[in-house]
């Protein structure tokens, strides 16, 4: 099986050995790219969940060249549903595994990890795509396996990324993950806006747990790697084989320390656990709860969910470009991004009910430097984890640190739907 990375190496001599003079070759390469491509994959179906939101709960088979269906009783043409349901189906899953995963995923092989994200990751498209829309909980089953894929697998690479260089792994894996929300939301906004329905849409993208399969398997090896950063190293053997010792007794002992022993790693997390918590909180009650009530009933995208997907464009857009800026700046003070991200939901909000934006550009703008806040935030946030916390505890610190933007993103989905309920029924009066 193709996904069996290891074993399908071992069986063949010939590709092993092709593979590592190319890896040994452009090593740099193989891995940033692996990475990037890990990250546009592992993220890609969680951002499609939520570009479909509008439409899933509508009737998502339905053909966006439609004649639109408004909500003339109200101001702010309301879903019955909030948006932000979706999010909690698309976020919940992923909870619940990143709170018991890095307690017990170190006793799991790392390809065997990488099969269950791409299973999963294709019965989302499959479930969202092929279920008739009166069917909805079966069609938000598919939304959870998105989100338990996408959970899963950020803990499966960030904990491996901590094996290669930091400045080749991270970097490509945030910036991947940057381009899956551009890619991903540009993609479903094009492609409906060209007359594909959501469904068609949504099982177009069965091709991606392909790419991320491949994706792994040019990945280099962990071994590979560890021989290469050591034959490198300007000390004699001695000392490679006695840090190396050290390196994976350091790493075994918190693997299989005491529930205790894991607890006392969190108090030096939280300087970066917060300010991704707060963000992230931030940042999706305004994609979720506020997104679908920014609706311009005169602006040159005439459609209420049309409006609803290029919101999204424009927020994946500039958290691709922040992202990817990790190289060239670099911001410590971390608090600063949910202060600001905090002040853009009151000024959203102030919006909702006065309406004084005269354009719809004005949101456009406003969406635009929210992304960059978010997604600065996650990069700086876990760039500063690989350089401060020590490596013999740094994949496990990940693995929980990543719960932070989680919880954040779940409070903002309960949030939310009581907010949507409230301002719909401002828009009735």
């Amino acid at each position: 099986m193709i996904l069996r990375k290891i074993k399908f190496l071992n069986k063949n001599n010939i590709n092993m050995n092709r593979l590592e003079h190319y890896w040994g070759k452009y090593y740099p390469q193989f891995v940033v790219t692996s990475y990037w491509l890990l990250g546009l994959t592992n993220n890609f179906a969680y951002v499609i969940m939520l570009s479909a939101a509008h439409d899933i709960l509508s009737d998502h088979n339905s053909n966006s060249t439609d004649l639109p269906k408004h909500n003339s009783t109200n101001r702010f043409d309301c879903n019955e549903l909030s948006t932000g349901a979706i999010l909690l189906a698309d976020i919940l899953p992923g909870i619940a595994i990143k709170l018991v995963a890095p307690f017990f995923v170190h006793k799991i092989k790392y390809w065997k990890r990488v099969v269950v994200v791409i299973l999963t990751n294709s019965a989302s498209f499959l479930l969202v795509s092929l279920t008739p829309s009166n069917l909805k909980p079966l069609i938000f089953l598919g939304v959870m396996a998105a989100s338990f894929s996408s959970s899963f697998g950020e803990i499966t690479f960030l904990s491996l990324s901590t094996l290669y260089i930091r400045t080749l792994s991270i970097t490509g894996w945030a910036s991947g993950t940057g381009a899956a929300g551009l890619i991903g939301s540009f993609g479903y906004a094009a492609l409906t806006s060209l007359g594909l329905s959501p469904s068609s849409t949504i099982l177009l993208m069965l091709f991606i747990p392909v790419l991320m399969a491949l994706s792994y398997i040019a990945l280099p090896t962990v071994d590979f790697a560890r021989s290469r950063i050591y034959s490198e190293l300007d000390t004699d053997s001695e000392e490679r084989d006695k840090d190396q010792t050290e390196s994976e007794n350091n790493a075994g002992s918190i693997n299989n320390g005491s529930l205790k022993d894991k607890f006392k790693l969190l108090p030096p997390l939280l300087k970066f656990m917060i300010p991704l918590f707060l963000v992230y909180f931030a940042e999706y009650f305004i994609n979720q709860g506020l997104f679908e009530l920014l609706y311009f009933k005169n602006s040159f995208i005439k459609e209420h969910k049309l409006q609803y997907r290029w919101y999204n464009v424009m927020y994946q857009l500039a958290v691709f470009v922040s992202r990817s800026s990790i190289k060239w700046i670099k911001i410590k003070f971390l608090p600063i991004f949910p202060i600001l991200q905090i002040i853009n939901i009151f000024v959203f909000l102030s919006h909702i009910y006065l309406d004084y934006f005269p354009s719809i550009w004005i949101v456009f703008l406003l969406i635009f430097w929210e992304g960059l806040l978010g997604g600065g935030c996650y990069v700086n946030a876990f760039n500063q984890i690989s350089i401060e916390i020590p490596k013999n505890v740094r994949e496990f610190s990940i693995a929980v640190a990543s719960i932070a933007d989680s919880f954040g993103i779940a409070l903002a989905g309960f949030t939310a739907i009581p907010v949507h309920n409230s301002i719909c029924s401002f828009g009735n009066k």
